[in-house]
């Protein structure tokens, strides 16, 4: 059937008819709740859920008391004080609400079990905001792309819609009761705090049915576990029974939909020694990114605030024994923490792959001790404590390290010159430390200086067929004197009472600080190599004594002459010189030899990438050859 052909004025009406009905329609719809209520949407209340909240349908006990504790959200007070006290009166008795990402800290005596509820609400809620933290540890860029910002807003928007959500459950001890024995070696370790899980027993805890619980031991002072739920999920802290011991546990409890409130990181210390002197060690960290120097990533770790801190304590201090893991314990007990005058922090990109790293100068210790060392982040690094994620702070796995027992040696680092020297030096304890730095870097400098000048008679920018080498350069040439030059000049120090086998003792013809001396018939006093310093400035001005010398590593001799044109005439010795002048380096990370940057166990790798180099440097080397022969 043909429709009928309207007129203009027809088409308006209608077009303006049509218009007004949708609206009509539309207006029915929102302003009727039935039609609301029949939408397919999921019921996810967007607020705050970093206060306490207990939802009355988790409640599995009589309707009286289940009517009791249901909260209406039309009684809840807009004052946020009168809100939070009266969603806790509902919580069942002697049990306590948990918010997301907020720890309660309690003190639980031996025996007692505590409990804890993290919410239905809060568990099928929405997760909280991240914190901005650390830059990424990326390899050539900075930030999260737009597509991995899009991956992540789907990720969140599929967890809301799943039926479980992962809850992260953590706890550190803070502190342990007191043993009760006067020879406490003779005791047992303390029994760790343990912590029970339930969807259904409100009070999980000891002697409760096991098929309805998970129990959860602490270790080191640390749990983190996860269970996935979907309503609510009950906690139970249980101080085991013990007569070894008397008094009480504190202790740090936190939920979160997000991550873990406390972390510990049991890959790695990601911490390393880098040398010591008799009350002082420097440690750095591991690269924190390995991305390119122009990078802005690269930029941003080495401008960055430093983000990590350190906690430090003697071998023979008990107090942070079987808490090792736990931040709040280190933080409390650690002889040496974040906030005292013994920790200087900063960034620097020395040693490996000239990557940043994050360092820390400590002070205060004792001699001839040994200590363990711990990397730790307090929070996330730019926020921490309740409402943040990951607030709680992070704890790495304990690395160890030693004082030196005799005082001619002292750690110097940030060189004006010399900027990749740091450990210890021969030194004197009547010179301060920037005396002795500017001994040594003035010294280093001045002999560069005389360097510059002969290499300014190379023709460094001369055509490719005209220069020296085809696979190096006169900038490479510079840079690797001043490696063999620092190395060289500023010895890397050692107790002469160390028996390592690689130590070559120096110095032997001049009398130690106490002034004893070694015997006038020894064979280190008669021999040239052990009776003087490798340089007489040492011997001259800085007058440390007898002393043990880490030799410089044999590469950085042959690096200078593979790099140099052969008219400077550098060589490296041979023989018996080759090996009373300069070391070789360990694989397995031990500092056997003496380079810019070394630190126990950090640099373990360089000797296959080295081994590349090298094998990299010979074959342009012959093909260099061969055109040239052409």
């Amino acid at each position: 059937m043909q429709l009928p052909k309207l007129t203009p004025l027809q088409s308006r009406f209608a077009a303006t008819f049509a218009a007004t009905l949708f609206l009509f329609v539309v207006y029915l719809v929102l302003s009727n709740p039935r039609f609301a209520y029949a939408a397919d949407v999921p019921s996810i209340i967007q607020e705050n859920h970093n206060y306490p909240v207990l939802i009355g349908d988790a409640y599995q006990g009589d309707e009286e008391e289940e009517a009791e504790w249901a909260l209406s959200l039309d009684d809840v007070d807009d004052d946020d004080e009168a809100q939070e006290s009266d969603i806790v009166r509902r919580a069942p008795q002697g049990v306590i609400a948990l918010a997301n990402n907020e720890f309660q800290h309690k003190d639980i005596k031996i025996g007692e079990v505590q409990w804890f509820v993290l919410p239905k609400k809060v568990v099928t809620g929405p997760k909280a905001p991240k914190t901005p933290g650390v830059p990424a540890n990326l390899p050539d860029s900075v930030g999260a792309s737009e597509e991995d910002n899009l991956h992540e807003l789907k990720r969140r928007d599929d967890d809301l819609s799943k039926r479980s959500t992962t809850v992260y459950i953590s706890l550190n001890t803070c502190s342990k009761p007191d043993v009760n024995s006067t020879d406490p070696g003779s005791v047992d370790p303390f029994p760790q705090l343990e912590v029970y899980v339930s969807l259904s027993l409100q009070y999980p805890g000891p002697g409760e049915e096991s098929s309805r619980q998970e129990s959860h031991p602490a270790d080191g002072g640390y749990l983190g576990i996860t269970v996935d739920a979907d309503g609510d999920v009950y906690i139970g802290v249980a101080a085991p029974n013990t007569t070894a011991y008397s008094g009480t546990y504190t202790y740090d409890l936190a939920a979160s939909i997000d991550a873990y409130f406390h972390t510990f990181n049991n890959e790695s210390s990601f911490l390393y020694y880098v040398d010591g002197d008799i009350n002082a060690a420097l440690l750095v960290t591991d690269n924190v990114t390995h991305s390119n120097p122009n990078s802005e990533n690269y930029q941003a770790w080495m401008n960055i605030t430093p983000p990590y801190t350190v906690f430090a304590s003697n071998f023979n201090d008990t107090s942070i024994v079987g808490l090792h893991k736990s931040y709040c314990a280190l933080n409390q007990h650690a002889q040496i923490k974040k906030g005292s005058n013994n920790v200087e922090v900063g960034m620097t990109n020395r040693g490996l792959g000239n990557k940043p790293k994050e360092q820390f100068y400590i002070t205060g210790l004792n001699r001839s001790s040994h200590y363990y060392g711990f990397l730790a982040m307090e929070g996330n690094s730019t926020k921490s404590g309740n409402g943040i994620v990951g607030g709680g702070g992070q704890v790495w796995k304990a690395m160890n390290f030693s004082t030196k027992t005799e005082d001619n040696c002292a750690v110097l680092f940030n060189l004006p010159f010399c900027s990749d020297v740091a450990y210890a030096v021969p030194s004197n304890p009547s010179l301060s430390v920037a005396q002795l730095k500017d001994i040594y870097d003035s010294h280093a400098a001045a002999l560069y200086q005389n360097f510059t000048k002969s290499l300014q008679q190379i023709q460094c920018d001369a055509a490719p067929a005209d220069r020296y080498s085809l696979a190096v350069n006169c900038t490479d040439c510079a840079a690797a004197y001043k490696q063999w030059l620092c190395a060289v000049t500023i010895p890397r120090c050692q107790d002469f009472s160390s028996n390592d086998p690689w130590l070559q003792p120096r110095n032997a013809g001049q009398a130690f600080l106490n002034g004893t001396t070694i015997p006038a018939d020894s064979d280190l006093r008669k021999n040239p190599v052990t009776s003087k310093s490798r340089i007489p400035l040492i011997d001259d001005k800085i007058k440390p004594g007898p002393y043990k010398e880490v030799l410089p590593c044999q590469d950085l001799c042959y690096d200078l002459v593979r790099s140099c044109p052969a008219p400077l005439q550098f060589s490296c010795p041979t023989g018996q010189w080759l090996n009373s002048s300069y070391g070789r380096r360990d694989p397995n990370g031990m500092v056997t030899c003496s380079y810019l940057g070394a630190a126990y166990f950090l640099n373990s790798a360089w000797t296959i990438s080295d081994h590349v180099w090298v094998a990299m440097y010979a074959l342009v080397g012959f093909w260099a050859l061969v055109w040239g022969l052409d």
